[in-house]
C-alpha cells in the first residue's frame, strides 16, 4: 500500500510540475528543448547504470552477490528509464492539449 501511495504522490508531483512548465513555456522551441533535455537525462541515467554494472562486474567476487546486485541495478535502471519516459510523455501531452485549446 505504501508503494501505491508513493507512486500516487509521484504522479501528483509530475502533474504539478507539468502545470508549472505549461504556464511558463509558450514557445515551441522551448518545448523541444525540454523534450531533448529529458531524452538526454534518460541517456545519462542509462549510461550511469551501465557504468555501475561494470563496476559491480569487476569488483564483486562473490557470484551470488554479484548476480543479485546486477538484477537490482537492472530493475532500478528500468524504473528510472520508465519514469523519465512517462515524464516526457506527460509533458508532451500537456503541451499538445495546450496547443489544441489555443487553436480552438
Amino acid at each position: 500500500m505504501s508503494e501505491e501511495k508513493n507512486w500516487k504522490e509521484l504522479s501528483d508531483d509530475l502533474t504539478k510540475i507539468s502545470k508549472k512548465i505549461k504556464s511558463n513555456i509558450t514557445d515551441e522551441e522551448n518545448i523541444e528543448d525540454l523534450k531533448n533535455s529529458l531524452k538526454e537525462t534518460k541517456k545519462s541515467i542509462l549510461d550511469n547504470f551501465i557504468e555501475l554494472s561494470q563496476i559491480v562486474e569487476n569488483t564483486i567476487k562473490d557470484e551470488e552477490i554479484k548476480q543479485d546486485t546486477l538484477i537490482l541495478i537492472n530493475k532500478l535502471k528500468d524504473e528510472m528509464s520508465n519514469f523519465v519516459q512517462i515524464t516526457k510523455e506527460r509533458v508532451s501531452e500537456v503541451f499538445d492539449i495546450n496547443k489544441s485549446s489555443e487553436e480552438e
